[in-house]
């Protein structure tokens, strides 16, 4: 059966996607993405722009275990393949070239400790890690942090952080620590020192290079994490949300929350 999404649903969607840009003609949509080509806001949902004689696609993971290609058509979103059972529920997508090809992959994770890639013209399964391997992965983000040019996968699997080498496909490293199931991880310089840090938002921050825990902070970071400098002194402020709404702002630097005293 044909499924299409149509524009208008899009259009409403719009703010939410954080879709940065619909013409006049509904015809030409624009994606606001980040490094991981993921729409903003959303794990599982990743746009990729036309290029050549490929249409805009849409990517959606759902919590039933399958993904979705969706290709724009004049008026809609139509649905052109849809992937066998990925086991579990799809817990973030992301685009990157993970093996120095020059060529982009979509990397699947699934909510039960498989990874996923995927041959991003084709849908094909290029490799995943053994079934076995993870119980459960809570969050992931794919950054580069070593000296090699390739980025590394980044995500908390059965409590711990792990770092895993995306072009080798093997565990670079994992903390001692069994106790983070964070669902949601960044990385940066959150204190001033000139190197990065991954930050969990369960109140864990590690040095991302040498990988030193530099700090665990008595109470978590929110739901969601994002960095800002605020005070205009050349160090970022870690800014978490709490039940959808509500903002703490944290002085990493300092290592507590930041004051509201003028």
């Amino acid at each position: 059966m044909v499924r299409w999404l149509p524009i208008s649903l899009l259009l409403m969607l719009a703010p939410i996607l954080n879709l940065s840009r619909i013409d006049a003609s509904e015809t030409d949509l624009v994606h606001l993405v980040g490094g991981s080509g993921a729409i903003d806001e959303f794990d599982t949902i990743v746009l990729l722009p036309a290029r050549e004689d490929i249409p805009t696609r849409l990517i959606i993971g759902d919590l039933r275990g399958f993904l979705h290609v969706f290709e724009q058509r004049p008026d809609a979103f139509e649905e052109v393949w849809t992937s066998e059972y990925f086991e579990s529920a799809i817990g973030g997508l992301f685009v990157a070239d993970i093996n120095e090809d020059d060529l982009e992959e979509l990397i699947v994770f699934t909510q039960k400790g498989r990874l996923h890639y995927l041959n991003l013209e084709t849908y094909s399964t290029q490799w995943s890690n053994p079934p076995n391997e993870y119980e459960q992965i809570t969050s992931m983000i794919i950054e580069n942090v070593d000296e090699d040019e390739q980025p590394e996968l980044i995500f908390c699997a059965d409590g711990r952080l792990i770092i895993y080498d995306t072009h080798h496909q093997f565990e670079e490293w994992g903390s001692d620590q069994t106790n983070m199931d964070a669902t949601d991880l960044l990385v940066g310089d959150v204190d001033g020192d000139g190197a990065d840090e991954i930050v969990l938002n369960t109140g864990y921050v590690f040095d991302a290079r040498f990988h030193d825990l530099e700090w665990q902070s008595p109470e978590p970071f929110g739901q969601r994490m994002g960095l800002l400098d605020l005070d205009n002194d050349g160090i970022v402020e870690l800014i978490g949300e709490f039940n959808g709404r509500f903002i703490k702002i944290f002085d990493v630097d300092l290592r507590r929350e930041k004051s509201t005293d003028p």
